[in-house]
């Protein structure tokens, strides 16, 4: 067993009751944050993405993973690097804004267009808005789950 599996089989067991927790469907940052670790889960399956802090979703919004040949990876990652605003050095210099780099060419960034499905290069697309609000939220160091099929 890999260390990607390894955190695919922890986060499935560890972050089981976070997904019944999470019935909204709209993006959503609370006034008062709760306590708690924080930690984020990218479900790819029903392409959404959902922030914790301890048990509770300050943040849930729709997203677009990587489409077929170009697949998201899966696995345990944690927030490196962020920029406001992110030129892809792969894709024609095409503009990321609210980036965070969760691993190598792999980032969560606000995006224009995130269709309910499977669209990009590999990045986690997020609609704007939401980009904004988790780019602010979100540390260095944060854990961030990448779990399910496209």
């Amino acid at each position: 067993m890999n260390s990607i599996q390894r955190g695919l089989k922890i986060a499935g067991i560890s972050l089981a009751l976070g997904f019944i927790a999470a019935p909204c469907s709209q993006a959503r940052l609370w006034e008062s944050p709760p306590r708690g670790p924080k930690r984020v889960v990218v479900d790819k399956s029903q392409q959404v993405l959902r922030a914790y802090e301890g048990d509770r979703v300050v943040l849930q919004t729709r997203i677009s993973s990587g489409r077929r040949g170009r697949e998201t990876p899966s696995g345990r990652f944690h927030a490196q690097s962020k920029s406001l605003m992110h030129y892809s050095r792969l894709y024609d210099n095409a503009p990321m804004p609210y980036s965070v780099q969760i691993a190598g060419n792999y980032f969560i960034h606000g995006f224009d267009y995130v269709p309910n499905y499977p669209a990009s290069h590999g990045c986690i697309r997020v609609p704007i808005s939401q980009a904004r609000e988790f780019y602010n939220w979100v540390d260095y160091g944060t854990p961030v789950y990448v779990v399910g099929r496209s």
